[in-house]
């Protein structure tokens, strides 16, 4: 206890510390967001980086289109509709499957004569580029290529094909 009447000298002298010598978690906080910081400056200039190189190399050369000489592509169409034709009366393909070859070898067909992607368009976007005479025969296919049963007469439908492929302009 202290006493009251005891004059003797008090000794305050307080031995300092270094500042941070007892506050360590302050300092790896720090370094923590330091690193952080750094870490996501490296990643987003990679992704920069990376981005700008997918963008060069998806951008394709424009195809130029090349017609090939129609006479050698009508033979080589009409001798795979004459392979459908064969295989109808074989057996060895029913109405359906003839109706879908026959309607992939036209708009193969135009697709290799005219550029136009035929093979890849509906019904109105074949009309939308004018191809008429094969817009009429594929709507006439639709019915036996997606119905159960139809009345549609396959050899009419080889013959037509045929029709379109030979008298192509």
């Amino acid at each position: 206890m202290l006493n009251p009447t005891d004059t003797s000298p008090i000794d305050v002298s307080v031995g300092l510390q270094d500042p941070f010598s007892y506050m360590l978690a302050p300092i790896i906080i720090l370094a923590g967001v330091l690193v952080a910081g750094i870490i996501a400056l490296v990643v987003f200039h990679f992704l920069k980086n990376r981005k700008s190189v997918v963008k060069k190399v998806a951008e394709p050369k424009p195809v130029v289109f090349k017609p090939k000489d129609k006479g050698a592509l009508q033979r080589e169409y009409l001798a795979k509709i004459a392979k459908v034709q064969a295989d109808y009366e074989s057996g060895a393909m029913d109405v359906r499957t003839a109706h879908q070859e026959l309607s992939a070898i036209v708009r193969m067909f135009v697709h290799e004569l005219t550029g136009i992607n035929a093979q890849n368009f509906s019904l109105l976007e074949l009309r939308a580029h004018n191809v008429n005479q094969v817009s009429d025969l594929i709507e006439e296919f639709y019915a036996p290529e997606f119905a159960l049963r139809t009345e549609k007469d396959t050899m009419n439908s080889i013959n037509d094909a045929r029709t379109v492929i030979s008298t192509w302009n």
